[in-house]
């Protein structure tokens, strides 16, 4: 009879124990699910492992994510859930903890950063130091995860104050072709910084630069120069920062107008490249400017062709007349000098021949073979007469005694001596006057044949002159302006 307690007393003892360990269990478990959940104990009663499988639901709460140790023993992690921005003041909360040292996603990959310019003016073109002035609105896009926030209102953004800015990673890029920045703004607020509820961030600038812009003058003035202006990051590689081009890449104000140049178009693309140090992006866009040739018709050519033709009224001037012609022809030489230095004068000194100095050098030629030609048929003229007078010197030389006295023979008989002064005075007086007649004939003949060769040679320089200039300015004007891609 005693054995029956002590049995029954041991059941009750272990339902009790079973009780308990069932009760310890239902405490640490979590809240009933729809998800399945495995258990497995162990013969000695104690739990091995658990695993719950749960399905993301998405709530405006932290993201919670669950994991079982090695050990048996479950943890859990979660993000935080970006805070709500009620006024800028919730947003510069997250400038306490930021850390404008380390760029975005440090630990992934680079970032990547689009860029887009709109040109605002372009001047001050310089030839002779090759360069030129831009201003333009310097925009880019990148993406940050320490800035998301939740959004309290549509279309939200984060615009960040002058001051905040200088606390915000950005990219490190620079002007390659930069020789001068030091424009100073007539105002400090001449940039701006959105910030998305995403985390996408958007910079805009100002920026007013000197570049250089190496040009070829070889068509000049019936070029066209290609200014560039390049930029990319300074110090960090295409592992950290990946720049490019946003379409629209470069935009340009329709009023912008140029004295000398017509922008005839815009184009943009990639100008990266690998060096010893590692490989960097870099972003270019070019500016296609032509230069308009009114100003040098009207200034240089039209001046220079007139000069020229006033250099051929020297062969409607007659050849006696030298101080006229001589004048004339100085006058267009000096001239058309003058004209060649100032054209040299507003460019770089280049060796090679540019279209307008072959212009200037043909008109040179033509004006000083205009005086060369009358030097040639003054100098023809003035021979024929020296030869005609001093073949008619060398007939009556033998009438004359060597100190210019006429010649008298003496006679054998003993005639009277005053007749003999009388014939002698008849004789010097008719020889006199026959080498006159003679001296002034010859004069007039070698005048009129003189005339002759001078005449002959104006007047094939008449047809010679005038033909040859239209002749080259046919041929000129059609290989230049058949390249030429601007308007007169």
């Amino acid at each position: 009879m005693a054995v029956v307690p002590r049995v029954l007393f041991l059941r009750v003892m272990i339902l009790c124990f079973i009780i308990r360990i069932s009760d310890a269990t239902n405490s640490t478990s979590p809240s009933p699910s729809p998800n399945p959940t495995t258990t497995a104990t162990t013969p000695g009663g104690t739990i091995a492992a658990t695993t719950t499988a749960t399905t993301p639901v998405r709530t405006t709460a932290a993201t919670t994510a669950t994991t079982t140790a090695a050990s048996g023993t479950q943890v859990t992690t979660s993000s935080p859930k970006p805070p709500e921005m009620h006024s800028m003041r919730d947003f510069y909360k997250i400038l306490e903890t930021y850390d404008m040292r380390i760029r975005p996603n440090d630990q992934g990959p680079g970032v990547h950063v689009l860029m887009q310019m709109y040109v605002e003016s372009i001047a001050s073109i310089s030839e002779i130091s090759m360069e030129y002035v831009i201003t333009f609105y310097f925009r880019m896009w990148w993406n940050d995860p320490r800035f998301k926030f939740t959004e309290t209102q549509a279309n939200q953004t984060a615009q960040l104050h002058v001051a905040a800015r200088s606390l915000v990673w950005t990219p490190d890029i620079y002007f390659l072709n930069e020789k001068d920045a030091g424009f100073r703004a007539s105002s400090a607020f001449t940039s701006l910084m959105w910030v998305w509820p995403n985390g996408d961030i958007l910079s805009s600038e100002k920026k007013t630069l000197k570049n250089s812009c190496p040009m070829d003058f070889r068509q000049y003035p019936f070029d066209a120069q290609f200014c560039k202006i390049q930029l990319g990051p300074y110090g960090m590689t295409t592992d950290d920062l990946i720049i490019e081009w946003k379409e629209p890449a470069v935009e340009m104000n329709p009023g912008i107008e140029l004295p000398e140049y017509v922008i005839d178009g815009w184009t943009w693309t990639s100008c990266g490249g690998n060096y010893s140090i590692g490989e960097f992006g870099c972003n270019q866009a070019t500016f296609k400017m032509v230069r308009s040739i009114g100003y040098y018709i009207t200034q240089t050519y039209v001046p220079s062709a007139l000069i020229v033709a006033l250099s051929w009224l020297t062969f409607w001037i007659s050849p006696l007349q030298a101080p006229a012609r001589v004048a004339l022809g100085i006058t267009t030489v000096l001239t058309s000098t003058t004209l060649t230095s100032a054209t040299r004068s507003s460019i770089p000194r280049f060796s090679y021949i540019r279209a307008i100095d072959i212009w200037m050098l043909v008109c040179t030629i033509y004006v000083f073979t205009a005086l060369v030609e009358f030097a040639a048929a003054h100098h023809f003229s003035r021979r024929k007469q020296e030869s005609m007078i001093s073949n008619q010197m060398n007939k009556n030389k033998d009438a004359f005694q060597p100190n210019g006295v006429l010649k008298v023979h003496p006679f054998s008989n003993g005639k009277d001596a005053a007749e003999d002064q009388k014939e002698k005075e008849k004789k010097e007086a008719t020889v006199e006057e026959d080498f006159d007649e003679d001296v002034a004939q010859a004069m007039a003949d070698s005048d009129e044949r003189g005339q002759i060769i001078a005449a002959k040679i104006d007047l094939a320089s008449k047809i010679f002159f005038p033909a040859t200039f239209i002749l080259f300015n046919i041929i000129y004007w059609a290989v230049y302006m058949g390249s030429y891609e601007g308007k007169v």
